[in-house]
């Protein structure tokens, strides 16, 4: 259990000094700084945005009955406890409801606003979101719920967010500091351990589930992996003149995987063993994101490791910062209040922690008879610079938000003359109905206490799901699943913490596989179904693969079309295409799509220099109309 009190390195008593070395050390590996938490809730955030973003675009086409998953096949393929409100209805509209919440509720934990409910609603959607259409899920999207689900048990609020600008005591004494930047601001529990093992999971299983030979002695995995033309980047495909490179990068990949997270866990030497195992950790995602279209994944992994940051890196940026020019002319800036409105301090605490610094001092106007006669001439808040120059109504505004990266763009677009003017009309209207805003404000903008004690309950969870998610990974090794408790398959399902980081493992695919889709319409006229792919036998495909898919989701989908085993996916499909090409055609004509069939052509691999050996594969015949259905 901790208090709201940050806790500091202490010394160490000499009698039994091993033991409290011992445990003084696991301290400072599983504890995390405010600074960290805070980060990684910003790109939690931020990515879950993003991914709402990217699909949205195939909105109907996979989370709707009129796409390739409509119910009905979803229960078919679909896990019983992957629970989907997505699915409670097959309507577009449904959809964009719960997409358009995710979105409110996403930018609210940006925010740090009502930051717990705003982390457990985007938890819960993110995780009914995946279990609508788990077709087109790679293992970005498994770690992101996750570690979405993790963030619920930590302090996301304690820095840069509304939460933190609300708190109680700035109410009577806006300029107490409550965090020293200067120190550690650690912050230690049940769920800090879990959370640093569940970050390092992803690469210690997955070095474990790299078993097979391409990995182990013939050291020419990485080639394998660059080779998969739906992947590789036009840098990959250059780099595949060099093959020594290649069996260089298979020694590190599981080098990395191996040491890096030893040296994440290491209290030797802090906290430089800290960053070097990070430092090791992001070279393979700057590796990866350089030679393979794989998505968020990448990113994913990057707003993981950011928890792991160590103080140090903070206090230097910190140290750093407080003596440029700039920093300093932050520190010089005042902001005047009137004293009377409550709404007012508010904004004043929310701006301030949100775009300048603590440091930054909020006084009252009434303090200075100079600043008061401005504030009563303009009927406006009084920001003074370190200069003495001061801003009032929406040009104040603009001054804050021109401060500081990654802010000052906003600042810039603010100081446009037609944006300004809108500005200072709203402004205006603002303080006029200043007595309305408090009575939003007053429960909108409440003030509440913020703080860092664990509780009981959240410990106890904590601690089981630590427990489930280390045995659920275990057994997920070669010949382990035996072992796995009933109880631990239930819970780890229903919360959406199963996983199986098992990426090129034992091997990376040999295969590089493009669809074809040749259709016939009513009167047999070919028909290509698949554009971007050409429909006969012999067509040459180009070198560059991956633009011949709409997205890496689609690619993941095609490529479970091939793989998976229940037809359902299959005839989701087919009826998926029939009405969609379908549907601009006039009922019963000679040009509506009638059959078609699937076909993956596969390009298989070798590390000799050979031409590759090219076959066809078709994976599903399908008709539109019965009429149409063989008799065979």
């Amino acid at each position: 259990m901790q208090s709201d009190r940050l806790t500091e390195p202490k010394a160490v008593p000499q009698q039994n000094s091993r033991w409290f070395g011992i445990v003084s050390g696991l301290r400072t590996v599983f504890s995390l700084d405010l600074r960290s938490i805070a980060l990684f809730r910003i790109l939690l955030a931020l990515l879950i945005l993003w991914d709402l973003a990217l699909r949205s675009q195939h909105l109907t086409a996979f989370y709707t009955d009129q796409g390739v998953l409509a119910r009905e096949f979803w229960l078919a393929v679909n896990n019983p406890l992957h629970l989907s409100l997505h699915a409670a209805s097959g309507s577009l509209w449904w959809q964009v409801l719960l997409f358009s919440l995710a979105s409110v509720f996403a930018i609210g934990l940006l925010l740090g606003y009502q930051t717990r409910m705003m982390a457990f609603a985007s938890f819960v959607l993110l995780a009914s979101l995946m279990n609508r259409n788990t077709l087109i899920l790679h293992g970005g999207d498994q770690l992101l719920v996750v570690m979405c689900f993790w963030s619920l048990f930590l302090p996301l609020n304690a820095r840069w967010s509304m939460d933190a600008a609300l708190q109680p005591t700035l109410k009577t004494q806006p300029n107490v500091e409550r965090f020293n930047p200067d120190t550690p601001q650690l912050y230690f529990s049940v769920a800090t351990v879990a959370v640093v093992l569940q970050v390092l999971y992803l690469y210690i299983f997955t070095a474990f589930l790299k078993t097979g030979s391409a990995w182990t002695s013939q050291f020419n995995a990485a080639f394998y992996a660059i080779s998969l033309d739906q992947l590789a980047t036009p840098i990959a495909i250059w780099a595949r003149q060099f093959p020594a490179f290649f069996t260089v990068a298979t020694f590190y990949v599981l080098a990395v995987e191996y040491l890096a997270p030893l040296l994440v866990l290491l209290p030797l030497r802090w906290p430089w063993s800290r960053l070097i195992g990070l430092a090791l950790l992001a070279s393979l995602h700057i590796g990866f994101l350089i030679m393979m279209h794989i998505g968020l994944f990448p990113f994913i992994d990057f707003m993981a490791l950011s928890l792991l940051i160590p103080s140090a890196v903070w206090i230097h940026i910190h140290q750093r910062r407080k003596t440029s020019p700039r920093f300093q002319a932050i520190q010089g800036i005042t902001i005047y209040y009137d004293e009377d409105c409550g709404f007012c301090l508010k904004m004043c605490l929310v701006l301030r922690q949100m775009l300048l610094h603590p440091c930054v001092p909020i006084v009252t106007a009434q303090s200075d008879p100079a600043i008061h006669d401005i504030m009563q001439r303009h009927n406006s808040w009084v920001i003074k610079d370190s200069n003495n120059v001061t801003y009032i109504h929406w040009h104040a505004m603009q001054f804050i938000f021109s401060q500081r990266w990654p802010f000052k763009p906003i600042g810039w677009l603010m100081n446009f003359k037609p944006l300004m003017g809108l500005g200072n009309r709203v402004y205006r209207w603002v303080a006029v109905n200043r007595g309305t805003m408090g009575q939003i404000t007053a429960w909108s903008l409440a003030w509440r206490n913020l703080s860092l004690k664990p509780t009981l309950i959240g410990s106890a969870l904590a601690a089981f799901f630590l427990f489930a998610v280390t045995v659920y990974n275990v057994t997920g090794l070669p010949g382990m699943i035996k072992y796995r408790p009933p109880f631990v398959e239930s819970a780890i399902r229903i919360t959406r913490l199963d996983q199986r980081w098992d990426m090129f493992a034992p091997y990376p695919l040999k295969l590089s596989i493009y669809p074809q889709i040749p259709g016939k319409d009513r009167v047999g006229g070919d028909i290509n179904l698949y554009p971007t792919t050409g429909t006969e036998p012999d067509w040459k495909a180009p070198t560059y693969l991956a633009p011949i898919h709409d997205g890496y989701r689609w690619r993941k989908y095609m490529e479970r079309i091939r793989s998976y085993k229940n037809n359902a996916i299959r005839q989701g499909y087919g009826r998926y295409l029939c009405n969609t090409y379908n549907a601009s055609k006039p009922v019963l004509s000679a040009d509506q799509l009638a059959t078609f069939e699937i076909w993956m052509v596969k390009r298989r691999t070798n590390t000799t220099g050979a031409p590759r050996q090219l076959s066809r594969e078709r994976v599903w015949r399908h008709w539109c109309f019965g009429s149409f259905k063989p008799q065979n």
